[in-house]
């Protein structure tokens, strides 16, 4: 396998302007990083980028052909997906009004020393890390968009003689650039938790991403190819 510097930089880069462009996945990270910490916000970021693996094995594999040429299961998908940003959207409205930089903190601390068994049950602060990577990974699983996308992608940088080594190569590139993405909105979001140290703050910002997610929602069912 023989693959040189400037391709593979061409393609980390255009993967890397595709991930970490705002979206619902990257609005979900900002979110549990600013209400969980960054330590918890890790189970966030491996659904995310587990979807994201799965997403580019299938079109790697040709499956990404299907759903693109299919007019109805493509439509399943997308309203599936349209439908769970919803639900996150709603679960966020209804969601208590904690001053968010006392939640953050105490996530990172649960995560270090008071984390359940396996870290996957629920927590006097929040959700377990099987709920969050849970979470993250429907977000990112439910935009069928990102197959469309991996299955125009791939072609540009794989010939059919290519090996599988090479494909592992660009989804195990892929992989790193979804981790890293989510991780540093997750941070991002760390960082901006302590200006919601109000009831009224994190009640703003709860309001605020959950009409985000709920648009998020009906924008992707509503949208065309």
């Amino acid at each position: 396998m023989s693959i040189s510097w400037n391709f593979l930089i061409v393609y980390t880069l255009t993967v890397l302007v595709a991930t970490i462009t705002p979206g619902p996945s990257m609005l979900l990270a900002l979110t549990h990083g600013v209400r969980y910490g960054v330590r918890r916000a890790l189970a966030s970021a491996l659904g995310n980028t587990a979807a994201s693996v799965l997403q580019a094995l299938v079109a790697v594999a040709g499956l990404g052909v299907v759903l693109a040429a299919s007019e109805d299961l493509f439509r399943v998908v997308r309203y599936a997906g349209a439908a769970y940003l919803v639900y996150v959207g709603v679960c966020m409205l209804r969601a208590s009004a904690v001053p968010l930089h006392a939640a953050a903190t105490a996530g990172d601390a649960d995560a270090t020393g008071n984390a359940s068994v396996g870290g996957t049950s629920e927590t006097p602060d929040g959700p377990g890390a099987r709920k969050l990577f849970s979470q993250a990974f429907f977000v990112a699983a439910g935009n069928p968009k990102a197959i469309v996308f991996f299955t125009a992608l791939f072609p540009q940088f794989l010939a059919p003689g290519d090996t599988l080594a090479r494909s592992a190569l660009l989804v195990a590139d892929l992989a790193v650039i979804a981790f890293l993405g989510m991780m540093l909105y997750a941070m991002a979001g760390a960082r901006i938790a302590a200006l919601l140290a109000t009831t009224r703050a994190a009640r703003w910002y709860n309001r605020t991403v959950g009409v985000a997610f709920i648009g998020s929602g009906a924008g992707l069912a509503l949208s065309d190819r």
